[in-house]
């Protein structure tokens, strides 16, 4: 892509925000997804990001960038996943990014789920059990939680692009 086409799309970007700030709010995201293909069908589709992350699933929120971990509704915004067992994974980072190592109760995992819309596994504590990278498993039981083992952390830090966490662990 040369500097003519960026310009290019700069302009026809203009256009269609013109149109649609006139629109409804409600109706202004599905409204640009309607006219972008009018306006940008000559021009060729950028190429796909490549993710080193090793799963594809599961989304990756950018080139080498580290995703918000603050929001959980962002964190989880910022990746692709449709499989439940990546959900859980996906829970786990989070847990992982702020609070850092501790024994997750599958419950825990169950109800922040059910609070962001998320589908998880009737029984997230099998994910866990089952968690496998390379042969060497992702978690270690620790009473009636999961604890992420060094593969664990190792695999939460590539796939999701998290640090270890150092909020205090919420009590329940």
């Amino acid at each position: 892509m040369d500097k003519k086409d960026i310009g290019e799309i700069k302009s026809k970007l203009l256009e269609i925000n013109q149109l649609i700030s006139q629109l409804d709010p409600s109706i202004r995201a599905s409204a640009f997804e309607v006219l972008a293909p009018y306006y940008f069908s000559h021009i060729p589709p950028p190429p796909p990001a490549r993710s080193g992350t090793g799963n594809p699933s599961a989304g990756s929120p950018g080139a080498g960038s580290a995703p918000d971990t603050c929001d959980l509704g962002e964190f989880i915004s910022s990746f692709d996943s449709d499989k439940p067992a990546d959900n859980v994974m996906l829970l786990v980072a989070w847990l992982y990014s702020n609070y850092g190592l501790y024994s997750i109760p599958p419950k825990e995992i169950k109800e922040l789920g059910d609070s962001c819309g998320l589908i998880v596994p009737a029984r997230p504590d099998n994910t866990m059990r089952q968690a496998k990278k390379n042969g060497k498993t992702l978690f270690s039981q620790q009473g009636k939680g999961w604890q992420p083992t060094v593969s664990g952390e190792m695999f939460l830090k590539e796939t999701y692009k998290v640090k270890k966490g150092k909020k205090p662990v919420p009590k329940e």
